[in-house]
């Protein structure tokens, strides 16, 4: 029988093992003033995911 996250942080806490996707050309205005920046959330999330997957190697 699966077990059903019984709340938010239950999914939450799950390793997700996909590697983020580089924001594509149109999806940055290239303006600076975007709060955070979809090159931000890359880098934070990108950030992440090398931290949970030391042994994986990304060539950017």
């Amino acid at each position: 029988m699966n077990k059903i996250p019984q709340n938010t942080a239950d999914i939450a806490n799950r390793v997700d093992d996909t590697k983020p996707t580089r924001p594509a050309a149109d999806q940055c205005c290239g303006g600076g003033s975007c709060c955070p920046c979809v090159w931000d959330e890359y880098r934070e999330a990108l950030k992440a995911w090398r931290q949970q997957n030391p042994e994986q190697t990304d060539n950017l």
